[in-house]
């Protein structure tokens, strides 16, 4: 192993639609045989411990690990850290598909970076920037749009005030240093913003690459709660977020995230780009044009100041191509 990166799978159950597909997408990558790869089973009450010891049996770059008690997102991470040794560790979420080159890239792009303390991937499912536009589709489909966004992105990246961590490569000794993931946040929400939020206190960047795809399933850890109980869990540990942080805690609409990006889409425009990266730009620009068509408020005087500021953003477009 190249003794660069870890990557930190968590598993509950479902193993079939989650873990399993996961770590097939990771084990077809030649890139992922030098990183390591840690797996904690956080109590599965399916199969899915005996399914992954038979899926790892014999491959010395992965250490499982079966807990009997279920730790919850934020301990079963820490725990996970733990038996990394890599000065960049990704945790990613079982329910994702990873593209081969993805995991590599992303470890080079914040190893290459001393000043940056993570750095994300766009993503089909999000809730912040990091979501790009796609057509449904089924995940072959989703991931060969996410590799077409790709080819536009002339690896550019953006800064963020909260990554989600669906999938994010931090830098193992800043993980420790703050303290990992708050555990008071139990089986998941909003420990990545209050993760996030600490890391704002240290100065350090964190960063999102429209060079990396990884294709995100979303909300299958919850699927079996129930609405009423994801709801009462989101409600705790939102309250749990304002008594830690207070009553400011930045909460960004996605719809705003996305917005920020596309003004920033325009501000490089205005840098007199031109040839291939103007239509790189403009390929990502309609993308996000489109994903923001989605987003409309109920209320209709927000909705009509977003559509008049959509309108606004287009005309400015316009005018930076026709300039250039």
């Amino acid at each position: 192993m190249s003794g660069d990166c870890a990557i930190v799978i968590l598993s509950y159950n479902r193993f079939a639609t989650t873990t399993g597909p996961c770590l097939e997408s990771l084990f077809a990558d030649p890139q992922v045989a030098g990183m390591r790869i840690v797996v904690v089973d956080n109590a599965s009450q399916d199969d899915s411990a005996q399914q992954l010891q038979r899926m790892v049996a014999g491959r010395d770059n992965v250490v499982l690990r079966i807990e009997s008690v279920n730790h919850g997102f934020a301990g079963g991470n820490n725990l996970a850290v733990g038996l990394a040794a890599e000065p960049i560790v990704v945790l990613l979420n079982s329910d994702t598909i990873v593209p081969a080159g993805a995991m590599g890239r992303l470890s080079r792009t914040l190893a290459d970076h001393p000043d940056w303390a993570m750095l994300g991937p766009v993503t089909n499912q999000a809730g912040n920037e990091q979501k790009i536009f796609t057509l449904p589709g089924d995940p072959a489909a989703i991931i060969e749009q996410g590799r077409n966004w790709c080819r536009h992105a002339d690896g550019d990246c953006f800064a963020s005030r909260r990554l989600d961590f669906f999938c994010v490569a931090i830098r193992r000794s800043l993980y420790l240093d703050i303290g990992g993931l708050d555990e008071r946040f139990g089986v998941g929400y909003y420990e990545d913003t209050d993760f996030s939020l600490r890391v704002l206190k240290t100065g350090r960047a964190m960063m999102f690459t429209e060079d990396v795809f990884v294709y995100h399933q979303a909300g299958q850890s919850f699927a079996k709660m129930g609405t009423t109980r994801v709801r009462r869990i989101m409600r705790a540990n939102r309250d749990t977020l304002v008594a830690k942080h207070g009553r400011q805690v930045p909460l960004v609409h996605l719809r705003d995230c996305n917005l920020a990006v596309i003004d920033a889409y325009l501000a490089a425009g205005a840098a007199g780009r031109a040839g291939t990266r103007r239509a790189n730009l403009d390929y990502r620009f309609r993308g996000r044009m489109d994903l923001a068509r989605t987003l409309f408020p109920r209320h209709p005087v927000r909705r009509w100041i977003y559509q008049w500021g959509l309108r606004r953003r287009e005309r400015q477009w316009r005018k930076r191509k026709d300039e250039g």
